[in-house]
């Protein structure tokens, strides 16, 4: 499916991002034209400051990156809702399969919403708790003993530092710990949906959510944020040079002080937000209109001209 049309503009909502590498960032979005059900993804890459697109035939919901130096290797993976997986890498493009992911199975467990790179191992998550891991050339899953079919169940994100310490977070406060064996649901503080969960090399894990909900600490033993009266959904969360960054409604925060605080861009501007990612010295902020750079000094916006 082609939206070109002589050489016109196709003006297009940011669904999400994911910086790779230095230089190299990755963008899923979606034409404003289109009825928003039409399974269709216009995936960008912006690397060393040029625009490149490849088109998907199906929704997109979540990205990331894998790199292996000593094969050569540098790969986006882009996760769609009904289970598929499009590898774009230097050897070139392929589309994958989670078996009983998604909708069109005859008795399905729901949409997937999040792809991770999880210590150089790919994980997938998503309605019914489910959670997949990509083994060799198969996506296994590795939820058998929690998943559900019933209604208002299921994560909306995952993290880890490996296989044997994995975090699951989702519907009604749900979070569920893997230890490379079993899955350990927690008595969650909160009955709010969990939206993002990140964890940390010291062993904190942060987690955001519906409500101003913003909870950290570890299996067992959890402790919340003070909301400072900001009680936005929050979407993603994001650790940036020691600070916690927080996206959801169109806004913009961070903690300070185990407390919600704006934060001022400098733009001038209410601001679309939320996806957050940080890497090679860099937080990125996407939303539905715009992309945002913030190197620990300033803000600074990245245009695309499809929007201009």
């Amino acid at each position: 499916m082609e939206f070109e049309m002589s050489g016109q503009k196709v003006p297009i909502f940011f669904l999400a991002g994911f910086y790779g590498r230095k230089d190299a960032l990755g963008i899923l979005s979606y034409p404003k034209m289109l009825a928003s059900n039409t399974e269709f993804c216009r995936f960008f890459t912006h690397i060393n400051g040029q625009w490149g697109k490849t088109d998907l035939d199906f929704q997109c919901k979540s990205l990331t990156y894998l790199s292996n130096p000593s094969q050569n290797y540098r790969g986006w993976w882009i996760l769609g809702r009904n289970g598929e997986v499009q590898e774009l890498s230097t050897a070139g493009q392929r589309k994958e399969q989670i078996e009983g992911a998604g909708l069109n199975f005859s008795e399905p467990y729901g949409y997937l919403e999040a792809i991770k790179n999880i210590n150089g191992s790919l994980y997938a998550c998503g309605y019914g708790r489910q959670v997949y891991q990509r083994q060799g050339d198969e996506w296994l899953s590795i939820a058998d003993s929690i998943l559900t079919r019933e209604s208002a169940h299921g994560f909306f994100d995952i993290d880890g530092l490996n296989g044997s310490g994995l975090y699951a977070v989702g519907w009604q406060g749900e979070i569920y710990f893997y230890d490379g064996a079993t899955w350990h649901a927690d008595e969650s503080p909160t009955n709010a949906h969990l939206a993002g969960v990140k964890c940390l090399p010291d062993g904190q894990v942060w987690i955001c959510g519906n409500l101003g909900v913003v909870m950290h600490g570890a299996f067992g033993n959890w402790q919340m944020v003070d909301s400072n009266g900001l009680e936005k959904n929050w979407y993603s969360i994001e650790i940036f040079q020691g600070t916690p960054y927080l996206a959801g409604n169109n806004f913009l925060a961070k903690i300070e002080n185990n407390q919600i605080v704006p934060v001022d861009t400098g733009l001038g501007r209410q601001v679309t937000t939320h996806r957050l990612h940080a890497n090679e010295g860099t937080l990125w902020s996407i939303g539905e209109e715009d992309i945002l750079a913030f190197d620990g000094h300033s803000w600074t916006e990245l245009h695309h001209g499809d929007n201009a």
